[in-house]
């Protein structure tokens, strides 16, 4: 595998494969991959349903801290890089800096549940 396309995965648009004009699925690469990794470990870790309704400070930090964690897990993200922007609660933002370049990552909570 050439470094151009080390990290490679299938485009998921709204939680689907997205297709091109010939339905045939389209590729991301490097950073693009990487940053739609990082959503799907953190849709998919659950830590951003528990928080849907949720009113505690203390609860909604211990999960950006978990979060923050499984994100720092991933060895193509760059240890110490990980901001996580939260003051919007409707609108989580994640900045960090991964191997192919930097990655900012924003999640609805809406589209969490």
């Amino acid at each position: 595998m050439t470094a151009s396309s080390e990290w490679q995965d299938i485009l998921i648009t709204d939680r689907d494969i997205t297709l091109d004009s010939a339905g045939i699925p389209e590729m991301v690469i490097q950073r693009p991959s990487i940053t739609q990794d990082i959503v799907h470990m953190i849709l998919d870790s659950g830590l951003l349903i528990e928080l849907v309704g949720e009113r505690s400070q203390s609860k909604w930090a211990g999960n950006m801290s978990k979060v923050e964690t499984l994100v720092e897990d991933d060895t193509r993200i760059k240890p110490g890089t990980i901001q996580i922007d939260w003051s919007n609660r409707e609108k989580i933002y994640l900045f960090a800096e991964s191997i192919a370049g930097d990655i900012k990552v924003g999640m609805d909570m809406e589209v969490a549940t």
